[in-house]
């Protein structure tokens, strides 16, 4: 379940500028809303974002979290890596940075955030996998994309697919997540190429 060489060249390349550029469509306030809607946390909760890349997706979510929320951000890419360990640096949270991809043997989590990602996978396995790296009654917060014209422009440039929210419920309810809810982002790109959701395992 990885991107191809040309994808994670793509990344590489664009590394520096990612998380300007995210917050430059909107999708870091898009992230801000998402992330509002979460239930309260448990202590000391041990959260995953995979494939974070620059780590904007987790920026959000440390901007509600608790300080003794423990977060791993982990991603393949090295030049990404480097972008969420510096976004990450100031932030309150215990916060290791690891080079994993999603597939990989990671343990179980309260929390995992996964924005993103899923486009470039077979998405039923990546389910199961995001599924089993819960612990019972975790929390799973996903951003994917959806289909729209833009959207189109973004699949010929990255290669990822697109799915309709009733699609995405659908797979997340068959991989066996419970109490889905769907999650539209308000404004801007997020609202017409991505969707969120908040799902419990």
């Amino acid at each position: 379940m990885t991107a191809t060489s040309d994808h994670d060249q793509l990344y590489s390349k664009h590394a520096p500028r990612w998380h300007q550029r995210l917050g430059r469509l909107g999708y870091t306030r898009a992230y801000d809303h998402l992330m509002a809607q979460l239930p309260p946390l448990p202590d000391q909760a041990r959260v995953l974002d995979i494939g974070t890349g620059s780590g904007a997706f987790a920026a959000s979510f440390a901007k509600q979290a608790p300080a003794n929320c423990q977060l791993t951000l982990a991603d393949p890419n090295p030049e990404m890596r480097r972008e969420a360990a510096a976004q990450s640096q100031d932030w309150p949270q215990t916060v290791q940075i690891t080079d994993a991809k999603l597939g990989d043997p990671l343990g179980q989590y309260d929390i995992l955030l996964c924005a993103h990602v899923l486009e470039h996978l077979e998405i039923p396995p990546a389910l199961t996998w995001l599924h089993q790296s819960l612990t019972p009654g975790g929390t799973l917060v996903l951003a994917l994309s959806r289909p729209h014209w833009c959207t189109a422009l973004i699949r010929w440039r990255w290669g990822h697919r697109a799915y309709r929210p009733d699609q995405a419920r659908d797979h997340l309810a068959a991989a066996g997540f419970r109490d889905i809810q769907l999650i539209p982002f308000p404004s801007g790109p997020p609202y017409r190429t991505s969707h969120g959701y908040i799902a419990r395992r």
